[in-house]
């Protein structure tokens, strides 16, 4: 398992895709920068923690409250596909300082925390639900 977020702590990975294995804590966190490649996530859970979320969200100060834990990821170089391919997809959201809760593009009002997918995708900044399925060969 792994666990997926992007990375907005100052250094040389600021704004990079932050990949953690959970199962090996000695592992070193990859780094995936956004203008290079994309991600694929398969078997996945919108995780958050909610009481530092709210804290995140009254003091207005970034900190760590929400990640994606999926079972696998392969990486894509983000000349695959055209960035406009990703306009039909729902976006996934997450900003604890304007919002504590997962949200969906398709019904901003519905909450998506611990909601599972088989498979997201990363593009830029963005996670987007896969829906055509079969442009990705697994």
């Amino acid at each position: 398992m792994y666990s997926v977020r992007f990375h907005l702590a100052r250094g040389p990975h600021y704004k990079f895709w932050q990949i953690k294995n959970l199962k090996d804590k000695n592992e070193a966190p990859l780094y995936v920068n956004p203008e290079k490649n994309r991600i694929v996530l398969k078997d996945c859970t919108l995780e958050v923690n909610e009481n530092k979320a709210k804290r995140v969200h009254a003091a207005g100060i970034k900190d760590v409250c929400g990640w994606i834990k999926c079972r696998y990821f392969f990486l894509n170089d983000t000349n695959l596909f055209y960035s406009s391919v990703f306009d039909s997809f729902p976006r996934l959201m997450f900003n604890p300082i304007t919002d504590v809760n997962w949200r969906i593009s398709t019904n901003l009002g519905f909450v998506m925390n611990n909601a599972t997918f088989t498979e997201l995708l990363t593009n830029g900044n963005k996670i987007y639900v896969a829906k055509l399925m079969s442009i990705y060969a697994a």
